[in-house]
């Protein structure tokens, strides 16, 4: 990797230029969004004024790049970053919020094995790894939430 190369603010930047796809994808109608940022682990609980909503849905979409550096100009990283990693992960959320009146997502909480730097989409319960080796990055796409 190169010196210039900043695998925090790569991760950062990538979480914000996320979520208006984000959005736009989900296109949330008939549920309430509510976010909690309090980072917690699948089976956690939110106690939302519709009811107790157990956050038991956990998602991970792991992307490999041999050098990741070549797609992070905004028009590339749209392409070859960011949708791939939010389209399965907004396909499983889209299915369980079928005919639901709440999605509460959480910030996954750190793990012991965790390596590389960390970047939370702002109100929004997803979080992104950017693991950076010199053989190898992994762009990893993480999201914790639960329906009523």
């Amino acid at each position: 990797m190169g010196e210039l190369f900043d695998s925090q603010n790569a991760v950062n930047r990538l979480a914000l230029l996320a979520q208006p796809r984000l959005l736009s994808l989900l296109r949330l109608s008939s549920a309430r969004h509510v976010y909690d940022p309090m980072p917690g682990l699948p089976g956690a609980r939110f106690y939302a004024d519709e009811g107790d909503v157990v956050l038991n849905e956990f998602k991970r979409v792991v992307q490999d790049y041999k050098s990741i550096e070549r797609f992070l100009a905004e028009d590339k990283a749209m392409q070859f970053l960011v949708v791939p990693g939010l389209v399965p992960l907004v396909k499983a959320i889209s299915l369980d919020v079928l005919g639901r009146k709440v999605l509460v997502t959480r910030k996954p909480a750190p793990r012991e094995t965790d390596k590389g730097a960390v970047g939370h989409m702002p109100a929004f319960g997803m979080r992104l790894l950017l693991n950076v080796e010199p053989e190898q990055t992994t762009l990893t796409w993480e999201c914790l939430w639960g329906v009523l």
